[in-house]
């Protein structure tokens, strides 16, 4: 598939392509997005423990989550879970990372991931799912992805490799589950890989969800309480 999308692209364009190889733009990751959030309902530090994350395949494809000690990444914060800790996950790679479950509430609607993501540019990539619904950051997905049908073919995700000068870093990104409000939902972070040209992948240093510290409803009804006993 990937030789025929890009000798297509040769002859679309007129220019030059290589099957097998990483030749494609590169996609910067974003810019940093961390959620504002009043109070934090869950910390998941993974530099503490693996918080109960649970790998699950998907697709069809390899396994490649763990958790435990990364020391190749720059500025990884010790253990994280990653695809592939301390080296380039495989290729035909598919699975998901199943967060524990937790209700969407006024105080827990807001989601923040600390993640560093380099993959093939467009062929391999991440994304976030709830219900095996994907969903967006609040900066949006650079990307569609090109995988094979391992977890992640053809819906948006992160992706690239820095190769053009995308900035390869950790960064925080968040998601906004109002959508799920008073639900009790689990959230899985996708990966997919092609049978071809391979990078560290995705890791995770910490997820968290949050929201308001207090409501503007929750503050009427203490008002409305104190004075009826006054």
């Amino acid at each position: 598939m990937k030789i025929l999308v890009l000798s297509l692209a040769v002859l679309m364009m007129g220019g030059v392509a290589f099957a097998g190889t990483d030749n494609e733009a590169d996609v910067p990751l974003g810019i940093r997005d961390a959620c504002t959030m009043q109070a934090v309902t869950y910390n998941w530090d993974f530099n503490i423990s693996n918080q109960g994350f649970t790998p699950v395949l998907c697709g069809g494809g390899l396994a490649v989550w763990a958790w435990g000690l990364e020391s190749v990444i720059p500025g990884s914060p010790g253990n994280v879970w990653g695809t592939v800790l301390n080296g380039n996950y495989p290729n035909n790679a598919g699975h998901g990372l199943l967060s524990p479950a937790f209700q969407v509430t006024p105080s827990s609607y807001l989601l923040e991931v600390n993640h560093y993501v380099r993959t093939e540019t467009n062929w391999d990539g991440c994304n976030v799912t709830v219900n095996g619904t994907v969903i967006t950051p609040t900066n949006n997905y650079p990307a569609t992805l090109y995988t094979a049908p391992l977890c992640v073919s053809g819906e948006l995700g992160w992706t690239g490799n820095g190769s053009t000068g995308a900035s390869q870093v950790w960064i925080p990104q968040c998601f906004d589950l109002t959508a799920y409000m008073n639900q009790t939902i689990q959230v899985e972070f996708d990966f997919g890989s092609d049978s071809s040209v391979t990078y560290p992948g995705w890791y995770l240093a910490y997820v968290k969800v949050g929201g308001a510290g207090q409501t503007p409803a929750e503050k009427t009804t203490w008002g409305r309480i104190k004075s009826i006993h006054r």
